[in-house]
């Protein structure tokens, strides 16, 4: 009878190493994976940062563009303006030449 409990706990203590094996293996998995995650969930904070000054620079060069936009809408505007002073000052000029040229002849 000693010997059958002798067998069983012998028995018992394979199977606690067995489990205690599979439990180092699954600990060490679990701290690779943590690991893993630990380097991806940075990753993806140090991603997002950097869309995040990506998107502040577009927004600023986008600022920027729009304000040099309505610069040149000023000018040209004022190109415009002056470019029809000077059709009319022509349409003048040519009027008082066609006068005079009809007055010399």
């Amino acid at each position: 009878r000693l010997s059958g409990q002798q067998q069983e706990i012998n028995s018992l203590m394979q199977s606690k190493s067995a489990v205690d094996a599979e439990n180092a293996r699954l600990k060490n998995e679990f701290g690779n994976l943590n690991r893993k995650f630990k380097d991806k969930s940075q990753e993806l904070k140090d991603t997002e940062e950097c869309a995040q000054k990506k998107e502040e620079q577009n927004r600023l060069v986008i600022k920027n563009l729009e304000e040099e936009n309505k610069g040149l809408n000023v000018c040209c505007a004022d190109l415009l303006s002056d470019l029809e002073k000077l059709r009319k000052q022509e349409a003048q000029w040519k009027k008082e030449k066609s006068g005079n040229d009809t007055r010399i002849k």
